[in-house]
């Protein structure tokens, strides 16, 4: 039997021990590994070798420790989501995204729409199992976004281009929004906002008619105000006239008096300087109404 010295026993002993770590590293990557499922998030374990269906006992969030050969963990945020599908390449995605509907009066609309949503975290379990979605955007751009065109086109249908387009929008994006939180709430999906953003797009040739339909009342509402402004003016003209009309006859009224007055006075006054001293042999009456006249009388027995 061969001896074994004291300076290979170091040797073999420290080989042992690295294999074992080896081993146990091994073990863990393949077996056993672990993940943080942060706050806002929730996280699901999915048996990749039995479909036993997602229970709550699924559900797990912090640290989980598990088997990455036989389960895979997948995570959902359940803070509020938003997403926004446009014709702008350069907002949300990098391609065309407006959502196109028809009006009841036959006019293509087209459209931007923002839309914000949120996971109910009891229902994640539900959510998984209906779109066996591994990343939320592979429901938000696909399932959520079908369905909102499809309550758009539905629910468009019963508007005229006018209503949309002006006092009956808001009505409108109020029934869209309910109508899509009715069809996503059984999922565990609810809407918490919708919005259409910026203005419509119908054809070119039916913008040139809206503005000239616009600017058309626009012009009549200017020349009613105008015509409005011009009769108030006129009546206020005719009032003044009244006014000064009514003014003078009262004016003159008091002064009648006063003026009969004043030229007696002038024509006694007259008198007065033309008398040469002698009593008149005829005088007005007691009252001083009448005049002075100066009859010269002859001299008697001449």
């Amino acid at each position: 039997m061969p001896q074994v010295t004291a300076s290979k026993l170091p040797l073999k002993l420290l080989a042992l021990v690295f294999g074992a770590v080896l081993a146990l590293v091994v073990v863990r990557a393949f077996l056993l590994t672990w993940q943080i499922i942060p706050p806002g998030y929730t996280g699901i374990k999915i048996n990749r070798l039995v479909d036993r269906g997602i229970t709550r006992e699924n559900v797990v969030t912090g640290f989980v420790f598990y088997n990455p050969v036989q389960t895979a963990l997948i995570q959902y945020p359940t803070f509020v989501q938003r997403v926004i599908w446009t014709q702008d390449v350069n907002e949300g995605r990098a391609l065309n995204e407006e959502l196109t509907f028809n009006t009841k009066d036959a006019v293509p609309v087209n459209v931007d729409v923002a839309v914000s949503y949120q996971l109910d975290r009891d229902k994640v379990p539900e959510f998984y199992t209906n779109f066996r979605a591994d990343r939320i955007d592979s429901f938000t751009h696909g399932y959520l976004r079908d369905t909102a065109r499809n309550v758009i086109v539905a629910i468009g249908s019963e508007y005229s281009f006018d209503d949309v387009n002006g006092a009956g929008k808001e009505a409108f994006v109020s029934r869209l929004t309910k109508e899509l939180d009715t069809r996503l709430t059984p999922l565990g999906v609810s809407i918490k906002q919708f919005g259409i953003v910026g203005s419509l797009r119908p054809p070119h040739t039916l913008l040139d008619a809206v503005s000239a339909k616009t600017k058309a009342i626009q012009d009549a509402i200017r020349t009613e105000n105008e015509v409005r402004s011009a009769q108030a003016e006129a009546k206020k003209k005719v009032a003044i006239a009244e006014g000064e009309a009514a003014a003078n006859r009262a004016l003159a009224s008091s002064l009648d008096d006063r003026l009969l007055a004043w030229e007696r006075l002038k024509l006694e006054r007259a008198a007065i300087e033309k008398w040469n001293g002698v009593t008149p042999s005829v005088m007005g009456s007691a009252s001083g109404g009448g005049m002075l006249f100066n009859i010269p009388v002859g001299t008697q027995n001449r």
